[in-house]
C-alpha cells in the first residue's frame, strides 16, 4: 500500500507482522499494557492512534527507525486532524514554524506549487549533505 493511502493502524500492523520476532497482538498488548482487542481495534482503524505514552513504548519495542517514527506521527496526525506530535513545538512556537505555516498557507492559495517545494527540499538536502536525488 502506498504511504499516502496508508492508515495509522495499517502501518502499525505492517511493522508488527514484519518484525523478525513474529509478534502477535498479545505481544503488543502486553508491552503497551492494554487489551488484545484494543490493539486489534487500533490496527483495524476502529480506534484512534495510541496516546503519547503508548507510542513511545511502541517505538522502542518495535525498534522504529527515524523514518518510521516520522511516518507514524504523520499518519496519526492525519487521523487526528492535528500537527504531527514530533513537530508541534517547532510548528507553533518558533519563528521557523511561523514561516512554515505561512508557506503552507501560500501553497493552499496556489502561490507556491510542488516545484517550488521540490527546489526548496533539494536545497535543504544539499545544504545538509544528504542529497540522494
Amino acid at each position: 500500500m502506498q504511504e499516502k493511502n496508508m492508515r495509522y493502524g495499517q502501518f502499525i500492523r505492517s511493522k508488527r507482522i514484519t518484525d523478525s520476532r513474529e509478534l502477535t497482538l498479545k505481544d503488543i498488548a502486553e508491552e503497551l499494557g492494554v487489551s488484545v482487542s484494543f490493539v486489534s481495534d487500533v490496527e483495524q482503524g476502529r480506534r484512534k492512534p495510541y496516546d503519547e505514552e503508548k507510542t513511545e513504548k511502541l517505538i522502542e519495542f518495535l525498534k522504529f527507525t527515524e523514518e518510521d517514527i516520522a511516518l507514524m506521527y504523520d499518519l496519526a496526525a492525519r487521523e487526528n486532524s492535528r500537527i504531527p506530535r514530533d513537530l508541534d513545538d517547532s510548528m507553533m512556537y518558533t519563528e521557523a514554524g511561523e514561516m512554515a505555516r505561512f508557506a503552507l498557507r501560500m501553497t493552499k492559495k496556489g502561490v507556491i506549487d510542488d516545484d517550488d517545494w521540490k527546489r526548496f527540499i533539494h536545497y535543504i538536502k544539499t545544504k545538509e549533505g544528504g542529497d540522494n536525488d
